[in-house]
């Protein structure tokens, strides 16, 4: 009478392991890729707030003007540059007198992420003294 191996082939054993080996990459890749997706989105709210904290200085430390204005986040590696232009406006709108002067202000920042530079911009309106 024959005897009957209850056991695993080798051929098997070394399937499952390879299946295994798969399964265990593809959720290693997974994790990989959501780490550092975490850490892309705590760059970009750093990047909201420089950009946001810029756009609140103008009017107050920052005179709205036509130009530039340009810095860094002291240590951050961030930069920043404030762009202002003055809004034409209609040829009614100009014969209103107001002694304001509507401008578009455009900031802008700056980083590097790894090797791939990465930027974030805002925009808002602001009013200033006519030139």
């Amino acid at each position: 009478m024959f005897q009957s191996n209850k056991g695993f082939s080798l051929l098997e054993v070394m399937v499952a392991f390879v299946v295994m080996g798969l399964v265990v990459g593809a959720i290693l890749q997974l994790f990989g890729a959501s780490m550092n997706s975490v850490a892309l989105s705590d760059e970009y709210s750093f990047a909201i707030q420089v950009a946001e904290s810029r756009l609140a200085a103008v009017g107050n430390e920052i005179k709205v003007k036509d130009g530039n204005e340009s810095g860094e986040e002291k240590g951050s590696g961030y930069r920043w540059e404030v762009k202002m232009s003055p809004i034409t406006l209609s040829d009614e709108m100009e014969k209103i007198p107001v002694p304001l002067q509507l401008y578009q202000v455009e900031v802008q920042v700056t980083w590097k992420s790894g090797d791939k530079p990465r930027e974030f911009n805002l925009s808002s309106l602001r009013f200033g003294e006519k030139s």
